[in-house]
């Protein structure tokens, strides 16, 4: 190709055909895998590549990204040399088309064969569980994956590592970053200010932050890149692109200076003109429209769409919006959204460009949802959301391991739920939500996400004042906050929560109260950590009494407080008196719960423990085994999967196998020291156990309770 001829996209066969004809036999047979890493040298000189003609044809029907090209090469050139100035970080009001011009590099990235990774970070719950996305496909390891579920703070340096030894060059798009300490790792400053975030420069590729925080002292070490508005020219395209058949250039050119030059006012506009359901498909009529609203030109926009809708037979369509405009922007589940001809609005909002929508799920624009959250007319809407999320929160167990994803994406909308509170919710609403936080607390607690079940608690707590500390929800969110604290090694703090909830439920709710009895138990278990196991015992004998005669003899209260009981018994060196508790305990635990639920799994693991301390090393190292085998569901680093691999390297070690033993014990030790801390009883007992066998000596496992 000379320097006349015009460049012209390709397909990768006929790069490929090109190229041999270039270097004869230079290049093996056709292999796309191998032999790209070949061509992309020659690639880079003398050809722009698409990925295949169909898909070019596809995205040739688009809208073309107007206004945007100058930008656009600039984060092609650093894209392609990444090292020269990355990361790079957009930055500009919302709606300005951030996101947009992310997209259309992600486009060119592909054809260059990078791999390519667009990760939402409008909220923890997204973020993180985009970023395992990114280190599943660099082929992390569960421990990896399981250093950002837990928030560790090695996360970023195990991402990074992926990341610099990646095969292949890749870009990563960290989308709606407005809030930039979500960036922040440890104690890092906010942004990407310090090279130890989650955002980071590299040679083998490229990272691009989109934000609305447009301070530059946030992105200091990133290379910024200011998203304004369009010039009218340029808008009056973007309309014209839309809608073709709407008018001339002259009156696109004069809806475009009324609307202005934000992108996704444009957007709306111009779609609802192409869609068909306008009353007069042209941009002056809509230009008439417009004089009749108020609001900001978003809000014009998408009033005027929600009409021609309403005009169409489907009014539903506003009340649907608003309805999604009380949660999270991201993956709104749609049976959150029922409604009658819920499939006809969800069509005709995709179809006028206000929500993107897929069987199961819809997102809206950030803007948007800010847009119609302030239009809220009452707090009816927002108590529906109230009641729709609480129902799906109703179709899930806190204890089943395959039901806690789900947890973690409704929190999203939870947290969303509950930043409004103030301002839409009554009383009755308030303990709604306040309960739903108890109920995903305990499922954040039994997946060993401690971090997030206490962050979640105390944003409840602060959101749900009015409802008063004696109210029954709010004594459920602190319960849980207690054990999130015991859990995360806090005992002091926690008996502190713990003392004070059981004080106002017995005063409030009475001795025998469910409740009650839970924090009765929760006063019996904190004794026990705290090593005063005759007092534990003495409590679970009090409440076992009350649970049996109130709860009755097969509730899971009843046999929690049974199981806690025969704990407190051997520890204290009775171990023929509570095994046989244990087995009767394991028998009505698979009777009425199941083979595989975390209870059942939880006496078979004090079994496992008494076989060991009655000095059954093999017999006891067979059924920590089988214990393991039993809780692979659970993630790799949950706390009781570590529990079961300490005792099991003391039963390896009791057999003489001390190097077998020293292994294991050093693997637990680096995965409770990254997800419990350092300080933290169980990372301390572990440790010592280590430094014992290290100087000859075996340290029994005391099995916490």
């Amino acid at each position: 190709m000379t320097d006349n001829e015009e460049r012209m996209p390709l397909t990768f066969a006929e790069v490929y055909r090109r190229a041999r004809a270039a270097g004869g036999e230079a290049f093996p047979p056709f292999d796309l895998r191998r032999g790209l890493n070949d061509l992309r040298t020659w690639i880079d000189r003398e050809v722009d590549v698409v990925e295949d003609l169909p898909s070019a044809a596809v995205r040739r029907s688009q809208p073309e990204l107007r206004g945007r090209h100058d930008l656009l090469a600039e984060l092609v050139t650093l894209a392609r040399r990444p090292a020269e100035g990355g990361p790079a970080v957009l930055v500009g009001a919302g709606g300005s088309g951030k996101s947009t011009l992310a997209a259309a590099l992600t486009q060119r990235a592909r054809s260059w064969d990078r791999q390519v990774w667009w990760v939402s970070a409008a909220d923890p719950a997204n973020f993180f569980e985009g970023l395992t996305t990114v280190m599943s496909d660099l082929g992390g390891s569960t421990t990896d994956l399981e250093s950002i579920a837990n928030g560790a703070a090695d996360g970023p340096d195990r991402l990074w590592r992926l990341l610099e030894r990646s095969p292949r060059s890749w870009l990563l798009v960290i989308d709606n970053a407005d809030d930039p300490w979500i960036l922040a790792a440890a104690d890092s400053p906010a942004g990407v200010q310090d090279g130890r975030s989650w955002v980071r420069a590299s040679q083998r590729g490229l990272v691009v932050v989109t934000s609305r925080e447009t301070d530059p002292r946030m992105w200091v070490g990133a290379r910024l890149f200011a998203v304004g508005q369009l010039d009218e020219v340029d808008a009056a395209q973007v309309l014209r692109d839309l809608a073709p058949q709407a008018g001339n250039e002259s009156e696109a050119l004069a809806l475009a200076r009324r609307i202005g030059g934000l992108p996704l006012a444009l957007h709306l506009a111009g779609t609802y003109l192409g869609s068909g359901l306008a009353q007069s498909h042209t941009f002056a009529a809509y230009h008439r429209a417009l004089g009749s609203r108020e609001g900001t030109m978003v809000a014009r926009t998408a009033e005027i769409s929600l009409d021609g809708l309403a005009r169409q037979g489907i009014p539903q369509a506003r009340t649907l919006l608003r309805l999604a405009s009380c949660y999270a922007p991201e993956q709104i589940p749609t049976r959150m959204l029922s409604m009658s001809g819920l499939k006809e609005a969800l069509d005709g909002l995709t179809g006028v460009g206000l929500i993107r929508s897929d069987s199961a799920a819809i997102t809206l624009h950030p803007v948007v949802t800010a847009t119609h959250r302030d239009r809220l007319e009452g707090p009816e809407v927002w108590r529906t959301a109230v009641a729709h999320l609480v129902g799906a929160l109703g179709e899930l167990s806190h204890s089943q391991p395959e039901c806690w994803p789900e947890y973690r994406l409704l929190s999203q909308h939870l947290l969303a739920l509950l930043e409004t509170a103030a301002e839409h919710g009554d009383h009755e609403h308030l303990a709604r939500l306040a309960d739903a936080t108890a109920g995903v607390a305990r499922a954040f607690n039994h997946s060993g996400a401690f971090r997030a079940a206490g962050m979640l608690c105390r944003i409840a707590l602060d959101r749900c004042v009015a409802l008063g500390e004696e109210h029954p929800a709010v004594l459920r969110v602190r319960h849980q906050l207690a054990w999130t604290v015991a859990n995360r090694g806090d005992l002091t703090q926690a008996e502190t929560i713990y003392q004070e909830v059981l004080d106002i439920r017995r005063r409030v709710l009475g001795d025998s109260h469910p409740d009650t009895l839970r924090s009765r138990h929760e006063s019996g278990w904190i004794a026990s950590l705290l090593g005063d196991l005759a007092e534990a015992e003495q409590r679970y004998r009090d409440t076992l009494r009350d649970c049996v005669l109130h709860l009755g003899p097969d509730s899971r209260d009843t046999l929690t407080t049974r199981h806690e009981l025969a704990y407190a018994i051997a520890r204290q060196g009775r171990l023929d008196e509570a095994q046989p508790i244990f087995e009767e305990v394991l028998r009505d635990r698979r009777r009425v719960l199941s083979d595989l639920a975390p209870q059942t799994l939880q006496t078979q693991h004090a079994l496992a423990w008494i076989t060991a301390k009655q000095d059954r090393w093999a017999e006891a190292e067979a059924l920590y085994r089988r214990l393991l085998d039993l809780r692979q569901v659970l993630e790799a680093d949950h706390p009781h999967v570590l529990l079961t691999l300490h005792e099991l390297a003391w039963t390896i070690a009791c057999q003489g196998r001390w190097s077998e033993a020293e292994t294991l014990y050093r693997q637990v030790l680096e995965r409770r020291d990254r997800t419990l801390g350092t300080d933290h009883p169980e990372t301390k007992a572990t440790r010592y156990a280590l430094d014992e066998l290290l100087r000859g000596e075996i340290i029994d496992a005391e099995h916490p309770a």
